[in-house]
């Protein structure tokens, strides 16, 4: 079996309502869709999508350099090789793990169906299914998150995320302490900075909403800020680490400066199932937990996000968002079927991995070049 082409499609779907977060308001999720098919006719899809507003790439500059760069290298490639072909696309792309993610989904997605197996049992087999998965909420007046709150959990939930804007501090703090309040002892709340505090805001929010029963605070300060990670800590609230967190090397480096409490890895934000894997041995050998994060991404990421929860040991015993439906009112997806708000919730907030050979999704190219941006 060998790769007879690959191409990949830049992708605009639509919100049905604004998300709103630290880093400004979304209409839509923009992915780059990857199609990689071998001469034997065996057919492979991933996606990558490139963080909202990032200063590296957006999914146009993606899509341009896997068609440009990755897909006439990739021609003639043993698609088994999934080691090599990703450390050698990772060169191609100059450390842009954002052109790697969709490459590396599209290879586990042909070996799984090769082999016949779903490819969480490719990648070490089951941890746990089903898996539980948490809400987020975007950041809004503070009663009316709170009104969110409590209508996610009437539905089934046990679990929300509180994003905050990283510019009302008095606001965000209120924002906090009224979901919590609406809620139950046995739902969790968490919140989500997306590094929209200095330093001394950061810690001064997190003192202000430590006796707030939280489970943890993710990346309260903006990325690369080591030093701001490390006073972060001890203040009452664990830190979880996201946007701070792209290769094994920063997972390396968050170990070591003793920087973070527990990783979130995001199949899109990180490059892919394999890089995932990587980074995940790195926070067991360090005793940290995972959490797996969404990104704003479509059905095949977060496909591959329960992939990687069911299979990794770290994931256990936590909620989480990637391998859930997209809380951002998503109107579609490029795929037959995807998961949705109201299955998760029938669920008791719970999803299944997928059983079919591959990643278990059926890709439908019309609604691929429905959304595809020319």
């Amino acid at each position: 079996m060998r790769i007879a082409k690959m191409e990949a499609v830049h992708v605009r779907v639509p919100l049905d309502s604004p998300y709103i977060y630290s880093r400004g308001k979304m209409t839509a999720f923009e992915s780059a869709i990857v199609r990689i098919s071998t001469d034997d006719g065996v057919v492979g899809y991933g996606e990558s999508a490139p963080l909202f507003r990032s200063p590296v790439a957006d999914a146009a500059a993606v899509t341009k350099i896997l068609n440009e760069t990755i897909a006439v290298d990739l021609i003639d490639r043993d698609p088994f090789d999934i080691e090599m072909i990703v450390d050698h696309v990772l060169r191609l792309g100059e450390g842009n793990v954002d052109v790697v993610a969709g490459v590396d989904l599209a290879l586990w997605d042909i070996v799984g169906k090769a082999l016949e197996q779903p490819v969480y049992r490719l990648m070490g087999g089951f941890c746990q299914n089903p898996i539980a998965v948490d809400y987020t909420l975007s950041a809004m007046a503070p009663e009316y998150m709170a009104a969110a709150a409590a209508n996610v959990h009437q539905e089934g939930f046990h679990g929300v995320v509180v994003k905050i804007t990283g510019k009302q501090l008095d606001e965000d703090v209120q924002r906090v302490r009224q979901v919590r309040k609406t809620l139950p002892a046995n739902c969790t709340v968490r919140t989500d900075f997306n590094g929209g505090y200095a330093k001394d805001e950061a810690i001064e929010f997190i003192e202000r909403i430590a006796d707030m029963d939280i489970e943890f605070v993710e990346q309260p300060v903006p990325p690369g800020d080591i030093e701001a990670l490390k006073a972060c800590r001890g203040h009452g609230l664990p830190i979880n680490i996201d946007e701070s967190l792209k290769t094994p090397q920063d997972a390396i480096q968050l170990v070591s400066e003793k920087a973070c409490d527990m990783m979130n890895i995001k199949i899109a934000n990180v490059g892919g199932l394999l890089l995932a894997k990587r980074m995940a041995a790195i926070a067991a050998a360090a005793g940290l937990p995972v959490v797996v994060g969404g990104r704003t991404s479509l059905e095949l990421s977060r496909c591959a996000s329960r992939h990687f929860a069911a299979s990794t040991p770290g994931t256990m015993g936590r909620k989480h968002e990637g391998p859930g439906p997209a809380s951002q009112a998503l109107s579609d997806d490029v795929v037959a079927q995807r998961t949705t708000r109201q299955m998760a919730a029938g669920k008791k907030g719970h999803v299944w991995v997928e059983q079919s050979p591959g990643l278990g999704l059926e890709v439908v190219w019309d609604k691929v070049m429905k959304y595809a941006v020319h």
